[in-house]
């Protein structure tokens, strides 16, 4: 029962983030990345989270190679985040990016200003 509860979540949120995506433009690929990580962060969130999600993270991080690009995916997540009515809570991400063992080049603040995005 719960193997069915987690994948009803995963298909609800994969379509809440999915509707985004017509306004998404440049930043689909990073959301496509980031949608293993959905159901771990929005969930429980305890344990280690899916290998698919660590790794769809790392490719994002390694995507954000200048400090364009990190303001650019900094600004849709935020975006599509709020667009899509999406609570995520900063400790859970920052539980998920530890167990990953990725470093984010960009703060996981809900209220960051992505124009001020240092060059890490």
């Amino acid at each position: 029962m719960e193997k069915k509860m987690m994948a009803f979540f995963g298909l609800v949120i994969t379509v809440v983030l999915l509707n985004a995506c017509p306004a998404i433009g440049e930043c689909y690929g990073e959301l496509v990345e980031l949608l293993p990580c959905a159901t771990f962060i929005m969930g429980p969130g305890i344990g280690q989270p899916p290998e698919m999600c660590c790794s769809g993270m790392q490719h994002v991080v390694a995507e954000a190679d200048t400090i364009e690009k990190r303001r650019s995916i900094c600004q849709c997540l935020k975006d599509k985040a709020v667009g899509a009515s999406v609570k995520v809570d900063p400790e859970k991400i920052k539980h998920t990016t530890k167990a990953c063992g990725v470093k984010i080049p960009i703060p996981i603040d809900p209220n960051v200003d992505c124009n001020t995005i240092p060059m890490f």
